[in-house]
């Protein structure tokens, strides 16, 4: 039971840390909106890379995204990451809100690639792509929500069925 208590406090740890990290990404979205290379610029001049840039030799990446596509995507994400983010670390509906996150963080890996510095290795550049270990993480807590809501149920009907054949043995 300990160590089931030490996963449990390890989840919710986790939970709250991305809700929050999400909820103030959002806030920070915001108050650098209109500011030069700010995210509104970035959302509608950015190529697209999702490989990376350099990789392979002369990639330069798709897009700018159409600005009918861009202009509702650079003020919804990061309303969707102060919401998401809330929802994700109070525990509401923790799948979907996790699911959401999940796509949200995907739809950032298009846009500046999967290996952002166009390497491996470390070269004073950013070149691992945190969005994945944060899919990961939040994918580990949607498995948890899920894995607890299913042995809540068990344990309710349990409960029941030992109420029914208690019940049932006075007679």
């Amino acid at each position: 039971m300990k160590y089931l208590l030490n996963l449990r406090t390890a989840v919710v740890i986790n939970r709250v840390t991305i809700g929050v990290f999400f909820f103030l990404s959002g806030i920070a979205n915001y108050l650098n909106f209109s500011v030069a290379n700010g995210f509104y610029q970035t959302v509608l001049t950015q190529k697209l890379q999702i490989i990376g840039p350099g990789i392979p030799p002369g990639w330069e990446g798709v897009g700018p995204l159409p600005w009918l596509i861009a202009f509702p995507y650079a003020w919804l994400l990061p309303l969707a990451e102060i919401v998401l983010g809330a929802l994700f670390a109070l525990n509401y509906w923790v799948r979907w809100t996790g699911l959401l996150l999940i796509l949200m963080t995907f739809s950032i890996i298009l846009a500046f690639g999967i290996i952002p510095a166009g390497s491996l290795v470390p070269n004073a550049a950013e070149s691992f792509n945190k969005n994945i270990l944060f899919m990961t993480l939040i994918w580990i807590c949607i498995a948890y929500d899920a894995h607890e809501q299913k042995m809540s149920r068990r344990r309710a009907k349990a409960a029941a069925d030992y109420t029914l054949t208690a019940s049932s043995d006075e007679m």
